[in-house]
């Protein structure tokens, strides 16, 4: 099957019949020139050496090259190999405002115009970078996710427009929210967001999502667009668009904003100026400079060009048509001419020996692997598959050689393009056999990081033994190589499975240890509780202690500065008038104490006064003798012969 690099360039093609028509008409004009000099029938005596069919031939052989100059620049192509394409780069998402300030017009024609031209010529410098678009207004929305199609975000930048977003107002947090959301793992040191907007963030909380993004480590890129004189922001029918109180809104840039945004990012603010508005030097200068990783890595196939066969061709037809003369030629000057086509002949053959031989590439490829040239006999392999696309020991040869140089999908991908033919099954035997090598090797790559993958692909290995061994029931190498597997395999899921016992015993400590902790916290916390409970009861006792002896009522007072009787004795209240009193209302003589009794001055140095006897009162006070207990004491007692008088 051909296919064509320039299929537009087949236009030229006009060129072939508008030379045939000048070389017609050239002719035309000739002959009649001709036949005005000398009559027709004294031609062949005049100019014997004329020969009209030689410039035909020489008019063929110009519109035959004019013909293949055109497919040559066509670019036909046959014949593929396939082909590991890598692909570097960062990914970029654009977050485009499209707020109705967009519209204003300090930026000519206006902001949204001059940063949608911006970012086209942004577009222009990332060359194997995936891009992203996100419109945002009031809230935020991913137009384009990251693709490597520069087409389809074109098309989503075309179509983003005010209005796009429903909701109004300018919110950065959405929008950066949006883009941590549309880029893909948690890494950002191969991330990068640009910003363009006029910086009045209306809504939302900007700092936190920058704190977020700066977590992720996600670089913003700034681009502050519009003037901070502000400008009038353009309503319906011509008029300006107008606040609630009913007075014209005045867009201003907020430079202060971004520039924060930028400076807590690690990124770069720009005020966006001139034609290009400068995003094609914030990438070369800063953007370019982040780290780059895989972002796509397939198996393709890699049609051969062919334009050097019709380029050939018609260079030879251009190189021969001078050597044909217009006159006729002796016999000397034909065997010269036939000489020489005889020599090119053989030369063209010696040079097309290579070029059709559909076994040379392989014999080059089969003398390199033999060496350990591994790479460079895949290169002969493909090479050789240009000419021969359904060559069986090509496809298996290049598989091989992929195997041995460690590009395993790349080898898989060559396998599969040998078919399986039920006359060879020796050869399905081997197919089988590498395809289970080359699981084997991918799961052994990813072992320690994803067991579970390991697995996976050493079950898929396990499958390609067996279709082996099924083939070739006597292949030692598949048997032992079968068995090694397996063994992997159990001693992987054991592992595993330790693993998880150890975790979920990690767990169970952890939450014991937890629990325990908590525990003892609990009790620390009723314990301290417990103690500012005795420490507020005991104030609580002092206080209302010190309350009761601040505040006694007087009676109580009078009776404890009163003496307390003796026992026999009535209290002072309840003894005879007659015995308290002597006639004429004088008192009685004091009585004399008896043995071992004391006067309040005796033994001391006078009379006390009457704060030491409040004071004594006090401390004696939980030997007195309350009324109560006087009234049973002195129903238990006898009454006393009163007292001899001396």
């Amino acid at each position: 099957m051909i296919s064509w690099q320039h299929p537009t360039a087949f236009a030229a093609l006009v060129l072939v019949p508008a030379l045939a028509g000048f070389l017609v008409w050239a002719w035309r004009r000739r002959a009649q020139a001709l036949d005005a000099f000398v009559a027709s029938g004294l031609l062949p005596v005049v100019a014997p050496e004329v020969d009209p069919r030689r410039r035909t031939r020489r008019a063929a052989l110009r519109t035959t090259a004019i013909g293949l100059l055109v497919l040559a620049l066509a670019g036909p192509m046959w014949g593929f190999r396939w082909e590991q394409v890598h692909r570097e780069g960062i990914d970029l998402i654009v977050a485009l405002d499209t707020s109705r300030s967009m519209l204003a017009t300090d930026v000519k024609p206006n902001r949204l115009t001059r940063a949608k031209l911006g970012i086209q010529d942004l577009l222009a410098e990332t060359q194997g970078d995936r891009v992203g678009l996100i419109a945002f207004a009031g809230t935020a929305f991913v137009q384009c996710p990251l693709t490597l199609d520069h087409g389809a975000f074109l098309q989503a930048l075309e179509a983003s427009d005010v209005g796009i977003i429903p909701r109004g107002g300018t919110d950065l947090a959405s929008a950066i929210d949006a883009a941590l959301g549309a880029f893909e793992g948690r890494q950002g040191n191969h991330q990068a967001l640009v910003l363009i907007t006029d910086g009045e963030s209306l809504e939302g909380d900007w700092k936190a999502a920058v704190a977020r993004a700066k977590e992720r480590g996600l670089r913003i890129y700034t681009v502050g667009i519009g003037t901070t004189e502000g400008e009038l922001v353009p309503g319906d029918g011509g008029t300006f668009f107008k606040d609630r109180r009913g007075q014209a809104v005045t867009s201003r840039l907020d430079e202060t904003t971004l520039q924060q945004i930028a400076v807590d990012t690690g990124g770069v603010y720009l005020h966006a100026a001139g034609t290009s508005m400068g995003l094609t030097e914030l990438y070369r200068d800063h953007i370019a400079t982040l780290e780059k990783r895989d972002l796509e890595s397939t198996l393709e196939r890699r049609w051969e060009p062919r334009f050097q066969i019709p380029l050939a061709l018609a260079l030879l037809l251009l190189l021969v048509e001078p050597f044909i003369d217009e006159r006729r030629q002796t016999v000397r000057e034909r065997r010269r001419w036939r000489f020489r086509g005889a020599a090119a002949a053989v030369v063209l053959a010696m040079l097309s020996i290579g070029w059709f031989d559909p076994h040379a590439r392989g014999r080059e490829g089969n003398a390199l692997y033999a060496d350990g040239k591994y790479k460079e006999a895949a290169t002969e392999y493909n090479q050789g598959l240009l000419d021969d696309p359904d060559s069986v020991p090509l496809h298996y040869n290049l598989g091989d050689a992929q195997y041995e140089a460690k590009e395993y999908d790349a080898a898989m991908a060559a396998f599969g393009q040998v078919p399986a033919d039920p006359n060879d099954p020796a050869l399905g035997a081997r197919v089988a056999y590498n395809v289970g090598n080359i699981k084997f090797r991918q799961g052994a790559a990813v072992e320690g990081a994803e067991p579970q993958k390991a697995i996976a692909l050493w079950t898929e290995a396990l499958v390609a033994y067996r279709r082996a061994l099924g083939a070739s029931p006597d292949d030692q190498d598949a048997k032992f190589n079968y068995e090694l597997v397996l063994a992997k395999i159990e001693a992987l899921k054991k592992k595993l499975e330790e693993q998880q016992k150890q975790q979920e015993k990690n767990k169970d400590q952890q939450q014991k240890d937890d629990q325990k902790k908590d525990d003892e916290q609990q009790k620390q916390e009723q314990k301290d509780e417990q103690q500012k409970n005795d420490e507020q009861q005991k104030k609580d006792e002092q206080q209302q202690e010190q309350q009761q002896q601040g505040e006694k009522p007087p009676e109580d007072q009078q009776q404890q500065q009163q003496p307390q009787p003796q026992e026999g004795e009535k209290p002072p209240e309840q003894q005879p008038e007659q015995q308290q009193q002597q006639a004429g209302g004088e008192p009685k003589e004091q009585q004399q104490p008896e043995a071992g009794e004391q006067t309040a001055g005796e033994g001391g140095e006078g009379e006390m006064t009457k704060d030491e006897a409040a004071a004594l009162l006090d401390s004696q006070r939980d030997q007195e003798v309350q009324p109560g207990e006087v009234v049973r004491r002195l129903q238990g007692a006898g009454v006393a012969e009163p007292s001899k008088d001396w």
